[in-house]
């Protein structure tokens, strides 16, 4: 009795071309086997007619080749690939050819072929290219294999091999000399890949050697000898970013998850060279040169209320003395109209409003994303100090120009709230490992243009494309970091980290409800109010209820340290640490990755140290939003793995035994206390953050009422 007739799905003929085995075929060679199904690819793919859907059926790309079918060869019928089209194998009709004599055309085809294996061996010397079987078949229709077919294939055209890889530039290196990077001796000098491509470049390394390094760097090279899936990379991040789950940016694991377990070594490497490719054009065309002249202030702004906005933030500017000139970019559609009052209101603060040609704003999202790194890099300036229209400076900032640390890295950020997940694939694209460090805040942000316009050209691109790459940020605040990391820069911080401005009074959800993310100068000082949250609080809200006390970190710079604000392994006496660097000249590295003793990936002084490892420990929670405002308060957590709390128990017991406190000894009349000079073992129990009052600053204490009188209002529709 004949079989039944195969279903579609397990009957795949050669000449079914609109098969979605063809137009997308399981690499074979990939690691992995989930299948590439990223945004980027799936936008690529044909788009199928209904005819052609119902004549491919529902085969699936992971679905093994089977058998032909029973049926169909009973029938003298065509078989299914891999199978010929013939009825004898391949063995029997050698047979019949070498009895019969071999015919002319038989020769001709062999020579042919001959050819062009000769032709493919010296064509394909020195390439990373695989082996291919050749079919048994005399047809000439070939079944390429998934390496070599592109969704933009014309299958009706015999296969033709790919070409040797060529990089679409030219080398650093001289023509025939084999290819060198910064990995080269890695393996004889002790070193892994990864820690290599982990590291910054100097100031003065130019985009060429950025470019290479990130090129060849571990995690995003693709279907090359020794690579590493992402599960691999994964595995590396884990190093340092092990501890950090109660500080993760939660919303971006729920967002993305999904994209994020897609991805392969061959998917992460056509992303990793998307925007290396994009680079190399910035390189050839020398668009990173054309960094302008002068100091000013770049904002973004147009949409809902925001034009209000930034008339009050230049109010205040300007009252303070402030003569920095204002570029406020816009999209064509959100250009106001000219009897607009706000136009006259926005001149007469010494503020421009600029069209930002060409761009469209996104129908489906509230902020003017892409247009903050578009500012930057068409504003004539050559140093920026780029404003969020709700970050509102406490006095003239035009002095940290001069800041240490921006003028020994040419930019300066600020840190936010959560740290990004080890699983995030990011960290394979740009090849650095996962770093335990807050991500970054960008409404407000110190830039000298002639360092790093490379960086925001980049960061324009990736915000172009904000539909994928918000895939991997929180919005457009970390595209910066990302940026900066992959061409292996650092960045100046704050003296403090981000201070929680709250209201004055609890509310029904808690008892802090912070609003405004306070964001301090060089020397943690503060310097900018920027009340995200705020302005998305309906009502309740107002002149002397806006505004009242902030959570913060202390400084670290007193001597001795008190059991909150230690760290462990205090030095017994003040170090003489003067050469390196501390208070007014801190960057990202002297933070991140930081250990329980408060060391980090680059030195710095005590005080720093101390803070790097205090801010292991700092939580932050959400609370309200639905009986209250949505507010934000800071917890504090012990930061040590298990096993570490209980040998420092027993090494602070066997020490306190050994060296008993003094503290009950009486003081002699009139003897001044001597300064305690002895080892300080932190209470990790007992938190550093402390509350501080904005009456009792005197950059916060008149702020509300500034505000207010310029005809603040704390809540609106617009973001």
């Amino acid at each position: 009795m004949p079989s039944p007739t195969p279903k579609p799905k397990l009957h795949i003929p050669l000449a079914e071309k609109s098969s979605p085995f063809f137009s997308k075929p399981y690499n074979p060679s990939q690691l992995s086997p989930i299948p590439d199904n990223s945004p980027e690819t799936k936008s690529n793919l044909p788009s199928e007619s209904p005819q052609d859907i119902s004549e491919g059926g529902d085969v699936d790309c992971q679905t093994p080749l089977l058998p032909p079918s029973p049926g169909n060869l009973e029938n003298g019928g065509m078989g299914s690939y891999p199978f010929p089209s013939y009825q004898y194998g391949g063995l029997t009709r050698l047979k019949i050819a070498l009895r019969k004599g071999l015919p002319s055309s038989l020769i001709r085809r062999g020579l042919l072929l001959l050819l062009v294996l000769v032709l493919m061996v010296l064509g394909l010397h020195h390439s990373d290219v695989r082996q291919m079987a050749l079919s048994s078949s005399y047809s000439s229709a070939r079944i390429p294999n998934s390496d070599d077919l592109s969704t933009n294939d014309d299958l009706s055209r015999p296969y033709k091999p790919k070409r040797p890889f060529k990089y679409p530039f030219k080398l650093s290196t001289p023509s025939g000399v084999k290819h060198k990077s910064i990995y080269s001796n890695a393996a004889s000098e002790g070193k892994r890949e990864i820690d290599i491509a982990s590291d910054p470049l100097p100031v003065t390394a130019s985009l060429r050697q950025r470019l290479d390094a990130w090129r060849d760097a571990p995690g995003g090279r693709g279907e090359v000898e020794g690579e590493v899936e992402h599960g691999g990379f994964v595995q590396w991040n884990l190093e340092q970013c092990d501890t950090i789950d109660q500080q993760h940016n939660t919303h971006m694991i729920q967002h993305s998850a999904n994209i994020w377990a897609s991805v392969n070594r061959t998917s992460l490497h056509d992303y990793r060279m998307e925007l290396i490719n994009h680079m190399e054009g910035v390189l050839e065309s020398g668009e990173h040169e054309n960094y302008g002249e002068g100091r000013g202030i770049v904002m973004v702004a147009g949409n809902a209320d925001t034009l209000l906005r930034v008339k009050w933030s230049l109010g205040m500017l300007r009252s303070y003395g402030s003569e920095l000139p204002v570029q406020i970019y816009h999209f064509p559609s959100e250009r106001p109209n000219d009897d607009d009052p706000i136009r006259d209101e926005l001149r007469e603060l010494g503020a421009e409003l600029v069209e930002a040609l060409g761009q469209t704003r996104d129908a489906k999202k509230n902020k003017s994303y892409h247009l903050k790194a578009l500012a930057v890099v068409q504003s004539p300036f050559r140093e920026v100090l780029y404003l969020d229209s709700d970050s509102i400076p406490t006095r003239d900032p035009a002095y940290m120009f001069d800041a240490p640390n921006y003028q020994r890295l040419g930019i300066w950020a600020t840190p936010d709230y959560w740290k990004t997940s080890a699983n995030n694939p990011i960290w394979s694209i740009i090849g650095v490992k996962c770093r335990n460090e807050w991500e970054m805040e960008t409404g407000q942000m110190f830039v000298d243009k002639k360092l790093h316009l490379d960086v925001f050209l980049l960061i324009k691109y990736m915000l172009e494309n904000h539909e994928f790459w918000f895939y991997f940020s929180d919005g457009d605040k970390d595209i910066f970091r990302w940026a900066l990391l992959a061409l292996r820069k650092r960045w100046a911080v704050p003296g403090r980290w981000v201070g929680a401005a709250a209201l004055p009074s609890g509310t029904a959800s808690g008892d802090f409800c912070s609003h405004t993310m306070l964001q301090h100068d060089s020397w943690g000082e503060p310097l900018f109010v920027h009340y995200n949250l705020l302005k998305q609080i309906p009502s309740g809200v107002g002149r002397g209820f806006s505004w009242g006390r902030t959570k913060q970190l202390p400084l670290f710079n007193t001597w001795p340290a008190t059991p909150s604000t230690a760290r462990l392994d205090e030095p017994s006496r003040k170090p003489a640490d003067d050469n390196k660097p501390g208070l007014g000249d801190v960057d990202c590295d002297m933070l991140a990755d930081a250990q329980e003793d408060g060391s980090a990936r680059a030195p710095a002084k005590e005080m720093i140290m101390r803070r790097a490892a205090r801010e292991r420990g700092v939580k932050v929670k959400y609370h309200g939003g639905w009986i209250s405002a949505l507010c934000i308060d800071l917890e504090y957590i012990d930061p040590r793995p298990e096993d570490r709390k209980e040998a420092d128990a027993e090494r602070k017991a066997i020490l306190e035994a050994q060296n008993p406190s003094s503290d009950d000894t009486p003081q002699s009349e009139g003897s001044e206390e001597e300064e305690f000079v002895g080892t300080i073992y932190p209470d990790w129990e007992q938190s550093p953050i402390e509350v501080v009052q904005w009456r009792d600053d005197v950059n916060l204490v008149d702020f509300e009422r500034k505000i207010y009188d310029l005809g603040f209002k704390p809540s609106g529709p617009g973001f």
